[in-house]
């Protein structure tokens, strides 16, 4: 075919492209090059932080398998076959820290006893939540708190014999507000615990030992809705139904009777007295108790009378028979109850002064604190 000059020579396009490509290029690395840089980063970054677990693990190992110490772990295993090696030193201590997680924040719950006369004979260990009140949620009400009938009485007359302690097992934040309500003038409740204080069995249950109380046992009740709490001290248990917000309600005041009696006897035990009233309802067992007592008292009473009006000298006299005069334990019962009456009436007549009084002082002792503050930062 003969060239025309139609034909177009396509050599000079090609050119002009493959410069313009040329031209195109950033000189920057590839794709494939730049993941190539972050995988080395990455196995880098790897192996430091490998070596940096296993020196730390090793730091660590070291530290558990070291020698004891401190006087406390000398004492503690020094009569375990274990501590004699680097082995035994390891599992001991990684025992010891699984128990701490599991056990009370505190070895000592409670500080300890007050010197006499101050330090009342018995410790009282209440929960809160469905014993002392009861709280419900509704669409219309929201959150509300009920008291149980009786529980200012309980709590008031029987902190005459006993140490009255809150322990629950909710966390403080839910249960110190209405521990405040309860007692606002913080004369009857001593002391408070809650959810930090329990231990942790291995089968999940979350209980009160009271072994870490810092009290004679023998001198400590507690009183729970859920045998599970106190399952590591049974002995020193009583079990109540939950309270729901029934205003008809008399099982806590019905104990008043039963542990009014342990502390006007002065019981040395009281473990010995609940296990004599076990598997029965407390309250009407009590009473069942005290009536039987009070008639075998009045049918020897009346024996006596009777011998003394047919004696020689009893009819020289002319014995009368009239009423039974009280026993010891219902002189005590009385003296106790107007002792009761009289501190409710002294509150009542000198309360205001003395919480103004109290909050006085706590005042001061706020601006003094911050003046000491302002001193110090000021030099």
């Amino acid at each position: 075919r003969t060239a025309s000059a139609f034909d177009i020579d396509t050599s000079a396009l090609v050119a002009a492209v493959e410069d313009d490509k040329a031209k195109q290029t950033t000189g920057a690395r590839s794709r494939n090059s730049r993941q190539s840089s972050q995988e080395k980063s990455k196995r880098l970054t790897g192996r430091i932080l490998t070596v940096g677990a296993l020196g730390g693990s090793g730091f660590i190992i070291q530290q558990l398998g070291r020698e004891w110490d401190t006087v406390e772990e000398r004492e503690k295993h020094g009569d375990n076959p274990m501590s004699n090696n680097f082995l035994g030193r390891l599992r001991l201590r990684m025992g010891d820290m699984y128990s701490s997680i599991k056990a009370p924040a505190w070895a000592k719950l409670l500080p300890d006893p007050l010197p006499f006369p101050y330090q009342r004979p018995y410790t009282l260990v209440l929960d809160v939540d469905d014993l002392l009140i009861h709280s419900e949620w509704s669409r219309q009400h929201a959150w509300r708190t009920a008291k149980r009938p009786g529980l200012d009485y309980f709590l008031g007359y029987l902190s005459q014999w006993y140490e009255i302690v809150l322990f629950s097992r909710q966390p403080m934040y839910i249960v110190a507000p209405v521990v405040e309500k309860l007692d606002p003038d913080m004369r009857i409740i001593s002391y408070t615990l809650f959810r930090e204080s329990c231990r942790m069995l291995d089968n999940g249950h979350v209980v009160k030992d009271l072994s870490h109380l810092n009290r004679d046992l023998s001198k400590v009740i507690a009183i729970d809705t859920n045998p599970e709490a106190l399952e590591l001290n049974p002995e020193n248990a009583i079990v109540l139904k939950p309270w729901k917000g029934d205003s008809k309600d008399t099982d806590l005041v019905g104990l008043i009777s039963f542990l009014e009696a342990i502390g006007i006897y002065n019981i040395q035990d009281v473990r010995q007295t609940l296990k004599a009233y076990e598997g029965t309802h407390i309250p009407t067992e009590h009473i069942k108790r005290q009536k039987a007592l009070k008639e075998r008292e009045e049918e020897e009473w009346k024996a006596k009378q009777a011998d003394a009006k047919n004696s020689f000298l009893g009819s020289l006299r002319g014995a009368k028979g009239g009423e039974m005069p009280k026993n010891w334990y219902e002189m005590e019962q009385e003296r106790f109850r107007q002792g009761y009456l009289e501190d409710q009436k002294y509150w009542r007549e000198n309360g205001e002064a003395l919480r103004q009084q109290a909050k006085d002082e706590q005042e001061k002792k706020l601006k003094e604190m911050k003046l000491n503050a302002w001193g110090f930062l000021t030099g």
